[in-house]
């Protein structure tokens, strides 16, 4: 059993022929992408069989794409308008998607190889003419070594500030491990006061998100003050940087917690379900944009693949009702919640911080999953309720998607 991440890596910058092939590749692929688009928005459709009969020979005959590079364009244009389609199905409201300068070129499996070039490694992109090569070093960091052997699948060529930049994906062997009689369960309830916190069977951990609050506070309070005096030029020299360091604070984060359930033995990850929670909260114009800023779905993302690299079972369990329930007692009342950081059982009085007691009935919820085989709430037996009867109480770490042909427009690069 395998698992498939990406890792970005840097290409060494290009002479001017290169860079022109690049540049030019780039725009013709853009154009390939943006008649898929077009066709799917003016159809209202995102059939693969349907868009690929308007773009292959298109992109083939005017831009004059080869196979691969025409078959990667349909699939950009697939996964994008099935993004967008998938967004007005959840009933919300976004524009319909367009192809920037960030789109980059789709390599195909056939299009491109890795070749090891005594301790460098060379990029090796097919031109679409038969025996003609674009041969382009990269800056392999040495974590990533090791790892080039196993590289196979759809990749993508981008430019970020004049940089060129290659998304390759790797597959790595997974060792399935099964839960024993006992499992250790660590329950993850994820926050905007803290980012995340950990309940193991001896302990709990706390990821304070203070700092990251300040900090998202200091660079929108930066924006306001450079839009307001029209220093657009300041505004650009901002972009990506508050992104950069939030990926960075996820990656250590998911790190920690999978190296505290390593500890224990047959350890099994219990996360909250949280898709749409943006969509179903609203607040303050400060709390609405400390929800648009929270990388949940990042931190996940990242546990997740941490996880099945360390063996160790991931699983999503319903939400609902573990801020409110005692896990001491299982009684559910709000009135459990008279501070946003305490909790106080109003039956039993029972008193604890209210992010140890949701993750502590977040790894009950997961210990009741496993046990009965079926989607749970936090309410233990004998709770009145709704239980969810949808099948998909229990999410798996290694999701394969539906079209094969799509799973490298599926993929997110990753670190160690």
């Amino acid at each position: 059993m395998h698992s498939t991440e990406c890792i970005v890596i840097k290409v060494v910058q290009p002479n001017k022929r290169k860079a022109d092939w690049l540049d030019a590749m780039a725009v013709r692929f853009s154009q390939a992408v943006q008649i898929g688009l077009d066709a799917a928005q003016a159809e209202r459709t995102s059939s693969r069989a349907k868009l690929h009969r308007v773009v292959y020979h298109q992109a083939r005959a005017k831009f004059g794409l080869p196979a691969d590079y025409a078959r990667m364009a349909v699939n950009a244009a697939v996964s994008l308008a099935r993004s967008y389609y998938g967004l007005r199905k959840a009933k919300q409201r976004p524009s319909f998607p367009k192809v920037n300068g960030s789109q980059g070129i789709g390599l195909g499996v056939n299009a491109y190889a890795v070749v090891q070039d005594g301790r460098r490694f060379v990029l090796r992109v097919s031109t679409g003419a038969r025996g003609q090569y674009l041969w382009l070093p990269l800056c392999v960091p040495a974590r990533y070594r090791d790892r080039i052997a196993s590289v196979y699948g759809d990749a993508r060529l981008f430019k970020r500030r004049g940089q060129w930049y290659v998304m390759l994906p790797v597959r790595q062997p997974q060792t399935p491990v099964g839960c024993s009689d006992e499992p250790a369960f660590i329950g993850v309830d994820l926050g905007v006061a803290r980012h995340a916190t950990v309940v193991t069977p001896d302990r709990t951990v706390f990821f304070d998100g203070k700092e990251a609050r300040r900090r998202r506070e200091h660079f929108a309070d930066l924006r306001r003050r450079y839009q307001r005096h029209r220093r657009t030029d300041r505004v650009k020299e901002q972009k990506g940087k508050e992104s950069r360091w939030m990926d960075d604070l996820n990656h250590k984060i998911s790190r920690r917690i999978v190296d505290l359930a390593a500890r224990y033995p047959n350890p099994v990850i219990v996360l909250e379900r949280l898709d749409g929670i943006r969509y179903r909260t609203h607040g303050s114009k400060c709390f609405n944009r400390m929800m648009a800023s929270w990388a949940f779905r990042d931190l996940v993302d990242k546990i997740k693949y941490k996880a099945a690299r360390s063996g160790i079972p991931v699983i999503f369990v319903d939400p609902r009702k573990t801020s409110q329930t005692c896990s001491r007692c299982g009684h559910v009342s709000r009135s459990n919640r008279p501070e946003q950081a305490t909790f106080r059982c109003i039956a039993c009085g029972y008193s604890t911080n209210a992010d140890r007691n949701a993750a502590r009935n977040i790894a009950a919820a997961g210990a009741c999953l496993l046990s009965q085989g079926r989607p749970d709430t936090a309410r233990p037996d004998g709770q009145t309720g709704d239980v969810s009867p949808r099948p998909d109480g229990v999410q798996g770490c290694a999701s394969v998607h539906s079209d094969s042909n799509l799973a490298s427009s599926m993929l997110e690069p990753h670190r160690l």
